[in-house]
């Protein structure tokens, strides 16, 4: 029987994290039948191995998508949505991993019930994996307000995003206006959530759940955590990048585009200095001064110190 949603878990040496991740997902308590399409990207350790133990034990639900070599994070995400067979997708990482068994019932009947919404997700817990620290209900915790509704402008805003391991949304919407994008398609920043959430945030309404339903992982290294200030400045740059071509596309409030503007050259700044980038740190500096913006004890600091680093 067709199945009505389709879980996308996509794994790169995930070996310490797979298991816990594919259980969350498996052990789901659906009145639906669901798959869950594993993108296995060649991994170097013995993910390939727990998944395939995984997919003889629920043959029926698991599907598992791999190749003799790697292909990326962005090609190994498409194979899967092109295998989605569901009328509805949800996604989960390799070491993150879904800490409500109703998860997807909630969601999709929210979603049965209320056409007029493309997309659900919610709040997060947080799990330090170096320290095993869990903080529960982040945003609830941080007092962060996420609305519902048409939140465009809202997640334009450079701190406010969308989980992807909490999401739930129609794959009709992710078709018409997404992967049928040639100028999306074709940047190298396609398939980067961010940018699949503020595509569909223009198509139609979004739904926040202000309750936990998956737990995101933070790694000491990571694509946005990396200690590799080059990695991090080139993270930095796609983010700002696919906001910026939102920003150009469509219509932003004037104030949503000062804050971007602003936020794109601090990070210069940041990112200036901790690669003795005076050339970067530079054109953040500039960029703050037109804007009439002073810089602070901190930023004038970093300056110093490039130019110090720079001279010896």
């Amino acid at each position: 029987m067709k199945p009505l949603v389709s879980v996308i878990l996509i794994a790169y040496n995930h070996e310490s994290y797979i298991e816990e991740a594919i259980k969350s997902i498996v052990t789901q308590n659906t009145d639906f039948n669901f798959e869950l399409i594993v993108g296995e990207d060649r991994s170097t350790d013995g993910t390939l191995s727990i998944v395939k133990e995984y997919q003889a034990k629920w043959s029926h639900i698991i599907q598992v998508i791999t190749s003799n070599k790697n292909v990326g994070i962005t090609d190994n995400l498409l194979r899967c949505l092109k295998a989605a067979k569901g009328k509805y997708i949800a996604f989960c990482e390799g070491d993150d991993y879904w800490c409500s068994n109703s998860k997807l019932q909630k969601q999709v009947d929210f979603l049965e019930q209320n056409p007029e919404f493309g997309l659900v997700h919610s709040d997060v817990n947080h799990l330090d994996d170096k320290t095993g620290r869990l903080t529960k209900a982040y945003n609830s915790l941080n007092e962060i307000k996420i609305p519902s509704g048409f939140v465009f402008e809202f997640l334009m805003k450079p701190s406010h995003s969308v989980k992807t391991m909490t999401v739930c949304f129609r794959k009709t919407l992710l078709d018409q206006f997404y992967l049928s994008n040639n100028e999306i398609m074709s940047s190298d920043w396609k398939l980067i959530d961010i940018s699949m959430w503020l595509m569909l945030a223009q198509k139609t309404k979004f739904f926040y759940f202000n309750e936990a339903l998956a737990t995101y992982r933070l790694l000491p290294e990571s694509t946005s955590r990396s200690k590799n200030p080059r990695k991090l400045y080139e993270f930095h740059q796609k983010i700002f990048n696919i906001r910026f071509y939102f920003l150009r596309k469509y219509i932003t409030i004037e104030e949503n585009r000062l804050l971007l503007f602003k936020s794109y050259y601090r990070s210069l700044i940041s990112d200036g200095y901790n690669l003795k980038n005076l050339k970067i740190l530079n054109h953040g500096k500039k960029g703050l001064q037109r804007m009439n913006v002073r810089l602070t004890i901190k930023q004038r600091l970093f300056e110093k110190l490039c130019l110090l680093k720079n001279l010896l």
